[in-house]
């Protein structure tokens, strides 16, 4: 064997005895990017959050320059739910009055439509003011079942004594939910001669005198505002044009309602606040 085949003998042996392949021999190194595999961890343990009913219980101490904070909505009606009220009975107003250690105690006004006998007020204590953001104190709430001697419920008391109660809303049916806004986007629509023929009744009119036409637009909630041209027949009851309005306004709900028995309508005055009749005269003239 020649010096020549006698050396590239040797080189491919030192090669395959090294582990290389002929990759390396001909080529450059291939780079490939460093993998890493997860070590899976075991977390720590988080402390249980302190329960403040029993390191710092409630006595019903009223905390040094404590005032009184009027109750939120969602507060009240978190309260309901702690309360199991709802539905007929509500909390409209409520108060809260810091007392010891973390605690709030709450007076709420109760409201019911309901039958039975309800308490005019109910009393809570809450944590959720000092603790509802720190994950070491888990908030508490419960109602109270009597205040005793609790300073802390007197004083909100006597401050959610002087709250005004907001009134019911009315019955959307109710002539008093009537307020005259326009709704959103109404247009003028002509009023069908069946509904002319009802608030002839309404009006108490029909024979010497008649609504001929009409012009109504939506306004607030399912009341619609309408107004009618009125037309003076020959009679002898002495109407005349002169002694007769030209037009005549009413309010209705009978594009709404689910049937004619649910239909209320009544005669209204135009005033400066009644976006609604303004524009249905509008459109009838």
């Amino acid at each position: 064997m020649s010096a020549l085949v006698r050396a590239v003998g040797v080189a491919l042996a030192a090669v395959l005895l090294s582990g290389c392949g002929m990759a390396w021999l001909w080529n450059e190194p291939v780079h490939r990017a460093p993998s890493a595999t997860p070590v899976a961890t075991t977390p720590e343990a988080s402390a249980s959050p302190l329960d403040d009913r029993t390191a710092h219980p409630y006595t019903g101490a009223l905390a040094e320059g404590a005032t009184c904070v009027r109750a939120k909505k969602r507060q009240l009606a978190d309260l309901e739910d702690i309360g199991g009220v709802g539905g007929s009975t509500t909390y409209p107003v409520g108060v809260l009055v810091r007392a010891n250690a973390g605690w709030w105690t709450v007076a709420v006004a109760t409201r019911t439509t309901g039958d039975g006998d309800v308490d005019p007020y109910a009393f809570f204590v809450t944590s959720y003011p000092t603790y509802a953001d720190d994950p070491d104190h888990e908030p508490f709430a419960w109602q109270l079942a009597s205040t005793g001697g609790d300073a802390a419920a007197k004083k909100a008391l006597a401050c959610v004594k002087k709250l005004p109660v907001p009134k019911l809303p009315p019955d959307p049916d109710s002539p008093d939910s009537y307020t005259g806004r326009l709704a959103k986007g109404a247009a003028c629509h002509a009023v069908s001669a069946k509904l002319l023929a009802r608030l002839q009744a309404v009006g108490g009119v029909g024979g010497a005198i008649t609504y001929p036409r009409g012009t109504m637009v939506h306004a607030n909630g399912r009341w619609w505002t309408v107004a009618v041209a009125t037309k003076v027949n020959p009679n002898s009851l002495g109407y005349t044009s002169d002694n007769v309005d030209a037009t005549a306004l009413f309010v209705t709900n009978a594009p709404s309602a689910g049937s004619p028995a649910a239909a209320v309508s009544f005669p209204i005055k135009s005033h400066a606040s009644d976006t609604a009749a303004r524009k249905a005269l509008g459109c009838l003239n």
